[in-house]
C-alpha cells in the first residue's frame, strides 16, 4: 500500500538524485571547459592522434566496464534462476509466468 510516508521518502530520494545529477552536470561542464571542448554535444576524436598513455587508459576503462557488465549480467542471471516461494499460486513455477 502506498502511504504518505512512502511518498515522502520517494520525494526525498528523487531530490537527492536531482542534486547528484546537477553536481555531475556541473562537473562535466568544468571538465569540458578545461579540455577546450564545446559545452555540449559529442566530440569526434581520431584515436590515432591520442597519446599512448591516453589510449592505454581508454583500453583499461573499456576492459573494466566489460568485466563489470559481464559480472552484473551473471549476477542477474543467477538471481533470476533462483527458485522463488510461490505459496501454492497456480502457474507460479512455470517458466514465462509472471506472478503479480
Amino acid at each position: 500500500m502506498f502511504t504518505e510516508e512512502a511518498s515522502k521518502k520517494q520525494d526525498e530520494t528523487f531530490q537527492a538524485l536531482k542534486d547528484e545529477f546537477a553536481r555531475l552536470d556541473q562537473l562535466e561542464k568544468d571538465m569540458r571547459k578545461s579540455l577546450n571542448l564545446p559545452p555540449e554535444g559529442d566530440v569526434d576524436l581520431d584515436m590515432n592522434d591520442l597519446p599512448a598513455e591516453v589510449k592505454s587508459l581508454g583500453e583499461e576503462a573499456k576492459a573494466k566496464a566489460k568485466r563489470e557488465g559481464a559480472a552484473r549480467a551473471a549476477q542477474f542471471s543467477a538471481e533470476s534462476n533462483q527458485p522463488t516461494s510461490t505459496g501454492g499460486v497456480p502457474g507460479g513455477r512455470r517458466k514465462g509466468v509472471l506472478r503479480i
